[in-house]
């Protein structure tokens, strides 16, 4: 619109449309394509030199290939493990894996040590302490030096006022479960008892 008067505005060309593309009107008419392809431009920040597209892509295809070649290779592989133990199931093994002679020191069980492969009584026994922490009551965990971990061990929990006992069902790292004798469960602190191994 033009300013204060409130008409519109119409664009308006001092030349035909007609005479841009008749040649013999406009014989100096550009070319669109007015730069070879591949031809640097002036100024251009763009190195046309430097377009490694064709190697770039050249590289990602012989990756993709050989990554493709290691996928297929871990395919077979995978497929020849299970034709040479098909038919067994490891769940159904009656001898467990750590208490196997023949597997002990393999890169599985490379942390396990011979001769004591199936003994979680030295990882379990971490963190219990060595005396009471309070002389005027009694918590102990005792366990067997046979037993292979401390499941099954016996708890005492003695106070002034009560004295109970219970079994371990469960082991952690700072923690254990116990179910007590009168039936109730708990979760009790390493820390917080004195850990007693008996022959």
């Amino acid at each position: 619109m033009y300013p204060n008067t409130g008409e519109i505005m119409e664009p308006r060309l001092n030349i035909k449309v007609a005479d841009l593309f008749d040649k013999k009107a406009a014989p100096t008419q550009a070319d669109p394509n007015f730069v070879p392809q591949g031809v640097q431009l002036p100024g251009d920040f763009i190195d046309e030199s430097s377009n490694h597209f064709k190697n770039n892509m050249q590289a990602y295809m012989e990756q993709r290939e050989g990554l493709g070649g290691q996928i297929q290779k871990y395919v077979d592989e995978a497929a020849a493990t299970d034709a040479a133990t098909a038919g067994t199931n490891p769940a159904q093994d009656p001898v467990l894996m750590v208490q196997n002679p023949g597997l002990v020191k393999t890169p599985d069980l490379s942390n396990v040590p011979a001769g004591k492969a199936a003994s979680k009584l030295a990882a379990h026994s971490f963190g219990f302490n060595n005396s009471q922490v309070n002389p005027n009551c009694t918590f102990g965990v005792v366990a067997s030096a046979k037993s292979e971990s401390l499941v099954s061990a016996r708890v005492v929990a003695e106070t002034p006022s009560t004295k109970i006992a219970g079994t371990v069902i469960a082991v952690g790292d700072r923690e254990f479960a116990v179910i007590w004798d009168d039936k109730t469960a708990s979760v009790e602190r390493k820390g917080d008892y004195e850990l007693v191994v008996t022959q």
